[in-house]
């Protein structure tokens, strides 16, 4: 009975995991552009000794880092509380 009941909850919760794994994987795709730029950027204002330059490009890979490893993050959380309700 209780199956019965959760299964709009389990077919939304997979449906949502899928579409953040995709959203996630597309993202990914989309930042590894600018990271690559603004990491030649950073070795080339390494080159110059530029270091307050350096450090904004540095804390703006770090951004986009965190970006990918937060959506990692979520889209893990919500995997999980998928396959967690799937087996009640």
């Amino acid at each position: 009975m209780v199956k019965v009941l959760l299964l709009p909850l389990v077919l939304v919760s997979a449906f949502l995991a899928l579409m953040l794994r995709w959203t996630l994987n597309l993202s990914a795709f989309i930042l590894a552009l600018p990271m690559m730029y603004i990491f030649g950027c950073g070795l080339y204002t390494l080159y110059c000794r530029e270091w307050t330059q350096f450090l904004i490009l540095l804390a703006a890979e770090f951004g986009c880092f965190l970006l990918i490893t937060a959506g990692t993050v979520i889209v893990e959380a919500v995997e999980w509380f998928s396959g967690w309700i799937a087996e009640l």
